[in-house]
């Protein structure tokens, strides 16, 4: 029965021995290094494909904070992820403006996958959106200096900032939901005392 089992570089390798270029192993070994060449290609070109993006938005805020200043304020955050998020807005009103024979056009592609993004990040900045630390002035340092290399990556540190709105709705229905919980106590012990009144007179009518 023959064996398919792909041999790895690895394997072939530790076999040492003079291998003559028409020989079974050369060919072996040609494969194996076709085969790990494809393999660390895709895989190079995955890993481009997750941390590209990542890589994009901490060059944008790498530029955007003002030169001048040595950290960001909190408010300064705010309105830079504001911008970020909004980056693309003057390129869709301009697709949008287009006409065609003086009807309005079709969405396009590019149209679809803008308004797309957009939705995406405002829902990532409910939840915790992804910046590097610009309240951190050694953190900003870091990030000057740094040249977009994705394997450098790992020395600017990250955070998560909420949508301010966000938290202060969050806020106002916690409250409210902590108050409706008094209200709600507060009638259930006005009833009680209600019930007891009716056992004691049934001729109370309950007016709302």
């Amino acid at each position: 029965m023959p064996n398919n089992k792909k041999k790895t570089l690895k394997q072939i390798k530790k076999k040492d021995s003079v291998i003559h270029p028409s020989s079974r192993k050369a060919a072996q070994l040609q494969r194996a290094f076709l085969r790990k060449d494809r393999l660390d290609k895709t895989k190079l070109r995955r890993y481009s494909e997750s941390v590209r993006p990542i890589v994009d938005r901490i060059l944008w805020f790498k530029y955007a904070l003002d030169d001048s200043l040595p950290c960001a304020t909190k408010a300064d955050i705010y309105d830079l992820i504001e911008m970020y998020i909004s980056r693309n807005d003057d390129e869709l009103s301009k697709i949008k403006s287009l006409k065609i024979n003086g009807a309005v056009r079709p969405k396009t592609v590019k149209e679809d996958l803008i308004e797309a993004l957009k939705l995406k990040e405002q829902k990532e900045y409910i939840e915790g959106f992804e910046i590097p630390d610009l309240m951190n002035a050694k953190n900003v340092k870091i990030l000057r200096e740094w040249d977009g290399d994705p394997n450098s990556l790992s020395r600017i540190k990250l955070i998560r900032v909420e949508d301010p709105k966000n938290v202060m709705d969050l806020k106002a229905t916690v409250t409210n939901l902590k108050k409706m919980k008094i209200d709600k106590g507060s009638d259930k012990s006005q009833g009680e005392e209600t019930t007891k009144a009716m056992e004691l007179d049934p001729d109370i009518i309950i007016k709302n």
